[in-house]
């Protein structure tokens, strides 16, 4: 017998048997597409919760952010305000009032800070003349050093319309009043911190 005989005489036999085979294995195909397909779920579900949790994490990293520049920011009003209330326990405050002597329409310099003031002098014409080098002429002020309630007299020809005079505090930083002959504009009160100039009123 030859074997192409038995494969006739056997094909019956031999094609329940792939069919047998191949309904076995598109089963296993079947099982092992669905076990793939389950851990492929559990994996989107596990990268989701990660996920989740990451964007929980960025959340909170965000209000800890915000929270540690909030707490700066108060910590850097409240260095400001400490900062300005021992200015303000230190530092002087020149003040123009009118001359109390009969007949002169001039000007007396009060010291209505709590700090001495150093250095002063002043001149005819407003603050923005300052930075003339040599463009105004100074007159200095007897006595040069104001204690906190000490007064001087300012002798300023009754034409000067604008007087501005100079002074520092125990800071060292330039201070200046600006005084107007015109008693419906107020005085105005700068002060020099650093680089910038500070009006107080």
């Amino acid at each position: 017998m030859t074997f192409w005989s038995w494969l006739n005489s056997n094909s019956a036999a031999l094609q329940s048997i792939a069919a047998l085979l191949g309904t076995a294995l598109a089963a296993i195909t079947i099982w092992v597409l669905l076990i793939t397909w389950r851990a492929i779920k559990r994996q989107a579900a596990a990268a989701e919760g990660q996920t989740e949790a990451a964007r929980a994490l960025t959340r909170v990293a965000e209000e800890q952010t915000k929270a540690a520049i909030d707490a700066a920011e108060s910590a850097r009003k409240q260095s400001d305000l400490l900062s300005s209330q021992i200015e303000q326990s230190t530092a002087p405050l020149l003040v123009a009032e009118p001359d109390d002597r009969q007949g002169l329409k001039n000007y007396k310099l009060v010291n209505r800070g709590a700090g001495v003031a150093f250095q002063i002098f002043f001149w005819k014409g407003s603050l923005d003349l300052k930075d003339q080098a040599g463009g105004i002429s100074i007159v200095p002020v007897q006595p040069s050093t104001l204690g906190p309630g000490n007064w001087t007299y300012i002798a300023a020809p009754p034409a000067w319309d604008v007087i501005t005079v100079r002074y520092k505090g125990i800071d060292r930083e330039e201070r200046w009043t600006i005084v107007y002959r015109d008693y419906t504009k107020p005085q105005q009160h700068v002060v020099k911190k650093g680089l910038k100039e500070f009006y107080l009123s």
